[in-house]
């Protein structure tokens, strides 16, 4: 530019403190954070509350003194704001007597030119910017334009000060740079904002004048009476002059503004719109300003249709001081289009149009034809949707409305009270149900999302005296029929996602509250409660789980003591043996496999709540063991005369078993007789299947009694690794030290075998996908059990006998890995859009359902809809669908996730499931990455497992090279090593991936049918997360190594065979990889390290501190000893496998720690003497 836009920034800033300008870049950033400059208008916005008032009325002082300098500062803060750095300063002599036009297009062209030149990013500014001190500009901005207008007098602004601030403010929002055209229109929305400020404090200020000229002419006072209406008058003319302005600059604002191609800026106006009707809504009511709100409406950002519709809502409010004709008027032309947008595509915007809906409604303008779209979105899956649909029904379309918590909520654990206004809240629950009645269409499943819409802010949901007044049998106002369903789903709804928040500590104190209320209201009378729905199955399924949610409260509540030692007497005696009885019946008589789910919860939690509850279940246990006894006999092919067939009896009893084993051990430690004899049916199919017979166990018998099988040997191991004290899971069940000592071993050996055989023949992918869930599950709750057990032993809280380990032999790890193989190929067939599982459990996450329960659930309901559809044994009558594929295969993976069995370890499995980090699908890979994640977490905790953690890599790495070649299995390499550090590892896992690479290449030059496989490990190498001093050592191993792994002896033979391994290139880039290092170390400059057994200078003696260690260090840095501490045995013996140099192996101990660092030169290149690697790499960890 001609003037002082173009004059150097280091002339200009000549005048700033030496030790400012060094901090500022040419980003335009402080080190602080905010934007740079030393104006008072800069500082004021970058600054955490200032007095803006006082910084704007300092600002006019120095307008009155000097106005182009003041003019000059504002455009300088408009270009800060908008991130324009190098022409953010500007002077007097660039405003005065030009035009804002003018300047504006010089603006442009200058940064046109310097954006072709350097490249430049218009789209982030402060505005909008995430960066440290943004919020603050964007707090501050807007409030100091506003206070500058607010703050003025009306002399000065009607003498020239607005038409300077609307020229100026106006010509940078036409700026063609979109930064600077945000900040101009922001700057001069605040402007109209705060003449709204001056409007109507005049307004004010004349019908105060008015009320007193009346006053006055009644008294006679007529002098009094003259100077009031000369003053009056004045403010009249003054308030029309700024109201004129105020509208003329909006309207020009608005009309240009509303459609920016810059969607921030279109929002910024539309919000401004709000807050403009807020302060004076009539004034905004007319068609000259609601205009822009007709085509904001179906603006193409869904978040300034959003502030569109909010900017309307202010509009509707019930507001008497508004003529109704102007209301009549606007809402005749948006109603249709406001209804439109209730089921927008956004829920956001969604939810801001129901909530101008119930504004139109408030004005009897909506007729109740058009309250059907927006009832029907109470069921929508979006919390936000549904609740404002919620306050919609519950405000016009209910009699009363059921909402009465405050808006502010009660404090943490406080309830409103109950049954405190009589039978209100009876009124309010009725009222619910005759909706529910009326919409849902017998679809109770709905009321779900009724309840969380209105979950802390209806209070007769948690009146639980008057829901079970109303729920059971006998009293006055008690229901029946489907209305009784309704209000049982409901209860059931109230409790479960109370139980919900608990678990997920998301409010748990007014959850807690709500299902202790719930607990004293319901548990004694669990009996009535089942008697009352057990003629509706899905009542009966609802009030199973309502009780199974109350009953684990109370199981939890007691065993915190305390607040929730009540609990304790809610079903001791009698109570509890009644609600043991009622389950018990309810267990036999429901047929609904969910219904009986529940109930075997609830028993759990009802042994650990009363004694007297034991016998019942135990009762129960037994009549169905003896019965499955009976049946299994049946099975043998003879003829037998019987109602029901054996085949179905026994199916329905063993899945009553099967479902009653996760409460309690069914087979009553019977280990010989009761799993012998669900083995032998096992083995029978195996058999029969093997041989072309067809199989008197069909499939989902077969599923079951695997299940079955394996939840009792899961219990059977916990109480048999731990005996004393027993397992909690376990605790409740009847055992036999001798039995299970002598036999539980065999029965999982033999188990497994089965497994084995129905995994490798039989033709029902569900019966071999449950062999495979049930064996790994099996072998991973046997580690678990010797892990605590070894545990519990080592902190000396109990003494057991030697632990028998169950083993995974060779027949059981191929067929798993063969069907493992089966499922991945069949779920990576799946096309990558199709078919997505996302809902991944995390293992040993007691919130989240099992990977185990939904692999079942998924095989149990795939073959029942099968079965119901007439499919015989064939395998092709249970084929299943893409999702199904996809989810059976990620569920599988994660099992193998979960198991922490060192023969799974050492086996194919965690390899096949590595591999997955090549699939198209990222369901598939995020199954690798949770193996992957699992393993890096190991390694860093134990030297052990680290070896494990890169023996696991380098399988994966081996068997994709060994199918897909060099190139697939370098991209797995890559992949793999992306996800296990960043920057250098702990010295452990150095060493540890050291020795994996070399037994990498012993076997790439061992193995002849492994060609190039060392190029496969390149990556492993250029990642360059071990010390080059590693890795130049390795390179000398292989060198001299290498050879001797050669099959032929003859020197040109070995070398072809080492050139095919790859060795050459695994060479070089060992070298070279070690080379970037040292060049990259170079240039930093190192203090020099003294030579071997010599002191390190400046270095202390062993045992002295370092004054200003924790300053230099950053802080609460760790002794590098602690870090380094790791298996002394595990790195002598890598050490003398890598021929390392002796500092290598001593580093135990803290004063052989120092010496080590003090000789080995290539560490300290690397660590430095103050170990900052060292600490960083375990601070990440």
């Amino acid at each position: 530019m001609a003037h002082a836009l173009a004059i150097p920034a280091a002339v200009r800033g000549a005048a700033m403190p030496p030790e400012v300008a060094g901090q500022i870049g040419k980003s335009g950033r402080l080190p602080g954070g905010g934007p740079a400059g030393r104006a008072p208008l800069v500082r004021a916005v970058r600054t955490k509350q200032p007095d803006l008032r006082r910084i704007a009325s300092a600002w006019h002082e120095r307008f009155e003194r000097d106005r182009h300098a003041a003019m000059a500062e504002l455009v300088s803060l408009v270009l800060v704001v908008a991130d324009v750095p190098s022409h953010s300063d500007v002077a007097r002599d660039d405003v005065q007597d030009r035009e804002p036009g003018d300047v504006v297009q010089q603006l442009v062209a200058s940064l046109a030119l310097e954006a072709s030149e350097k490249g430049a990013d218009f789209t982030q500014h402060w505005l909008v910017s995430r960066e440290r001190g943004a919020q603050r500009v964007r707090e501050n901005y807007p409030v100091l334009w506003r206070e500058i207008a607010s703050t003025s007098s009306c002399e000065s602004l009607l003498e020239g000060l607005l038409q300077l601030l609307r020229d100026w403010t106006l010509a940078l929002a036409e700026c063609q740079f979109r930064s600077v055209r945000h900040a101009a229109s922001v700057a001069a929305l605040h402007i109209v904002e705060g003449l709204g400020v001056q409007c109507n404090s005049l307004s004010e200020f004349c019908g105060t004048a008015a009320m007193q000229i009346r006053d006055a002419e009644a008294q006679g006072a007529s002098s009094r009476f003259a100077t009031l209406s000369a003053e009056h008058e004045q403010a009249t003319r003054t308030m029309q002059s700024l109201a004129a302005a105020r509208d003329a600059m909006g309207v020009a604002l608005l009309s240009r503004r509303t459609k920016d191609v810059d969607p921030e800026v279109r929002r910024s106006c539309f919000e401004a719109f709000r807050r403009w009707a807020s302060a004076d809504i009539e004034t905004f009511l007319t068609q000259q300003w609601t205009r822009y709100l007709h085509f904001g409406l179906s603006d193409r950002d869904p978040k300034t249709r959003a502030a569109v519709l909010s900017a309307l809502e202010e509009l509707l409010k019930d507001n008497p001081s508004v003529a109704p004709h102007a209301i009549q008027g606007l809402v005749e032309h948006i109603r249709p289009r406001i209804l439109a947008r209730c089921h927008d595509v956004d829920p956001q915007v969604g939810a801001a149009a129901i909530r101008c809906t119930a504004a139109i409604a408030a004005r009897n303008l909506l007729g109740e034809e058009e309250f059907d779209p927006v009832i029907d979105l109470v069921w929508d899956p979006d919390a936000r949707r549904s609740t404002e649909a919620a306050s919609f029904v519950t405000r016009f379309v209910l009699s009363e409305d059921v909402i009465d918590y405050p808006t502010s909520g009660l404090s943490a654990g406080h309830l409103l009270p109950a049954g405190s206004s009589g039978g209100a809240a009876r009124r309010k629950v009725m009222m619910l149900l005759q909706f529910l009645g009326e919409y849902t269409e017998g679809h109770f499943q709905l009321v779900d999302r009724l309840v969380a819409s209105l979950w802390k802010r209806a209070s007769c949901l948690e009146d639980w005296e008057t829901i079970a007044n109303l729920a059971l049998p006998g009293g006055e106002h008690a229901l029946t029929g489907n209305i009784h369903t309704a209000l049982v789903h409901l209860a059931e709804a109230t409790v479960r996602l109370a139980a919900h928040d608990v678990a997920s500590d998301n409010g748990s104190a007014h959850a807690e509250a709500v299902l202790d209320r719930a607990a004293r209201a319901l548990s004694a009378r669990l009996p009535a409660f089942f008697t009352a729905c057990q003629s509706e199955p899905a009542a009966m399924r609802r009030a199973a789980s309502l009780y199974r949610h109350i009953l684990g409260h109370c199981s939890a509540r007691r065993n915190q003591g305390g607040a929730g030692a009540f609990c304790d007497g809610l079903l001791a005696g009698p109570q509890g043996e009644a609600a043991a009885e009622a389950l018990k019946t309810a267990f036999m008589r429901q047929p609904d496999p969910d219904t009986l789910e529940y109930i075997a919860e609830a028993f759990a939690y009802l042994l650990d709540l009363s004694e007297r509850a034991r016998p019942v279940i135990l009762d129960l246990t037994g009549f169905l063991h003896e019965k499955m006894m009976k049946l299994v006999p049946m099975l043998s092919g003879e003829a037998v005369t019987a109602d029901v067939p054996p085949a179905d009896a026994l199916l329905a009893v063993a899945t009553r078993l099967r479902i009653l084993a996760k409460a309690v051990d069914v087979s009553l430690c019977q280990v010989r007789s009761f799993l012998g004899a669900a083995l032998g049916l096992l083995d029978d199919r195996a058999d029969a299947v093997a041989r072309g017979y067809q199989p008197a166990t069909g499939p989902l018998l077969a599923v079951t009694l695997l299940e079955l099988l394996v939840i009792v040997l899961m219990r059977h191991a916990a109480a048999l690794i731990q005996p004393d004290p027993l397992p909690h899971c376990v605790v409740h069940d009847p055992i036999n030290q001798k039995e299970l000592k002598e036999l539980t071993l065999t029965a999982a050996r033999d188990f497994c075998k089965v497994a084995a055989e129905l995994l490798q023949s039989d033709p029902v992918p569900h019966v071999r996908t449950a062999a495979l869930a049930t064996a790994i599950a099996l072998l991973t709750s046997w580690a678990n059990a010797v892990r605590f057990t070894e545990a519990s032993r080592a902190d000396g809280l109990g003494a057991s006998p030697e632990v028998p380990w169950l083993q995974l032999d060779d027949q059981l790890a191929v067929a798993l890995c063969s069907h493992m193989g089966e499922l991945l190929t069949e779920a990576n067939g799946v096309p990558p859009d199709c078919g997505n599982f996302a809902a991944l459990p995390e293992p040993g996450n007691p919130k989240h359902t099992s990977a185990f329960s939904l692999v079942f659930a998924s095989v149990h309901q795939a073959l029942t809809s099968a079965m119901g559809n007439g499919a015989g044994e064939e395998s092709t009558s249970y084929v299943m669908s893409d999702s199904e594929k996809v989810r059976m295969a990620a569920l599988a993976c994660n099992l193998v996730t979960a198991c922490q069995h060192p023969d799974v370890a050492d086996s194919n499995l965690p390899a096949v499931v590595l591999t997955q980090a090549l699939s198209n699908r990222d369901d598939l890979q995020e199954v690798a990455w949770m193996l992957l994640k699992r393993l890096r977490k190991e390694a860093h905790m134990q030297t052990d497992s680290a070896s494990v953690f890169f023996k696991v890599l380098m399988h994966a790495v081996h068997m994709v090279h060994r199918d897909g070649g060099v190139e697939v299995a370098s991209d797995l390499s890559v992949r793999l090593l992306q996800h296990t550090g960043v920057g250098k590892l702990a010295l452990g896992m150095q060493v540890a991936l050291i020795a994996a690479l070399q037994a990498g290449v012993q076997t790439a030059i061992m193995a002849e049918s492994s060609p190039g496989f060392l190029e496969a490990l390149v990556p492993w190498v250029t990642k360059h997360i071990v010390d080059d001093a590693l890795l130049l050592e390795l390179a000398a191993w292989v060198e001299a190594e290498g050879p001797s792994f050669a099959s032929s002896g003859a020197d040109d033979a070995a070398a072809a065979q080492l050139e095919a391994a790859g060795v050459p290139a695994f060479l070089a880039a060992c070298r070279a990889t070690a080379a970037r290092g040292e060049r990259q170390t170079a240039a930093v400059p190192l203090p020099s390290m003294p030579a071997l057994g010599e002191a390190a200078p400046d270095t202390p003696e062993a045992g002295a501190e370092t004054p200003g260690a924790d300053e230099q260090s950053g802080g609460g840095q760790e002794d590098c000893t602690a870090m380094y501490v790791a298996d002394e045995e595990h790195l002598a013996n890598a050490g003398t496998q890598l021929a390392l140099p002796a500092p290598w192996l001593r580093i135990s101990r803290s004063t052989e720690l120092r010496a080590f660092h003090a000789s080995s030169a290539s560490l300290a290149r690397s660590c430095g003497l103050r170990c900052e690697l060292c600490a960083v790499q375990y601070s990440g960890d």
